[in-house]
């Protein structure tokens, strides 16, 4: 897919809420089965409800649709670490994750950072060197967004944040 029709789609899917956009996503997903951007999207609902084994599924199609989605492969890496530790929170399985996962890059495509672009919040104000909690807050989750907000207040919890991303 081009950046302009990433952007387009995500855009579109960015302005619905709860049960409409899971209707949008069926609806995408029916005529367009491997669409990366309805699976990224569906994903991170998934996670977003908890059900990380179905997250994985989408984020993994997501990303092989379009390799330019390194957040979906860390998404996915993450998520099959979740299904064995569903109390532990996502932030801390994502970012065990991407240190395992010898610290891979997102967010510094121009297809992904159309996709993020999208669903872009103002994020609060991490310091200059929490490179890594600014891009995981630009993934569209919002208990992850919560867990990073929490975690920029108490900055002792997670050092990895500062690390170089």
């Amino acid at each position: 897919m081009k950046s302009a029709e990433i952007a387009r789609l995500a855009a579109s899917l960015s302005r619905l809420r709860d049960a409409e956009r899971g209707r949008a996503l069926a609806e995408r997903l029916t005529a367009a089965p491997r669409c990366p951007v309805a699976r990224f999207v569906a994903g991170c609902d998934c996670f977003e409800r908890g059900q990380a084994a179905v997250a994985v599924r989408h984020v993994m199609i997501a990303h092989h649709a379009e390799p330019d989605f390194e957040s979906a492969a860390l998404l996915a890496f993450a998520g099959l670490n979740w299904v064995g530790r569903p109390h532990v929170p996502i932030l801390s399985v994502v970012l065990a994750t991407w240190d395992e996962f010898r610290r891979p890059e997102f967010d510094r495509t121009a297809r992904e950072r159309a996709l993020l672009d999208a669903f872009a919040v103002p994020s609060p104000p991490f310091e200059a060197s929490m490179v890594l909690a600014r891009r995981l807050w630009r993934l569209p989750i919002r208990t992850l967004r919560e867990q990073l907000r929490q975690a920029g207040l108490s900055q002792g919890q997670y050092p990895i944040l500062f690390s170089p991303a």
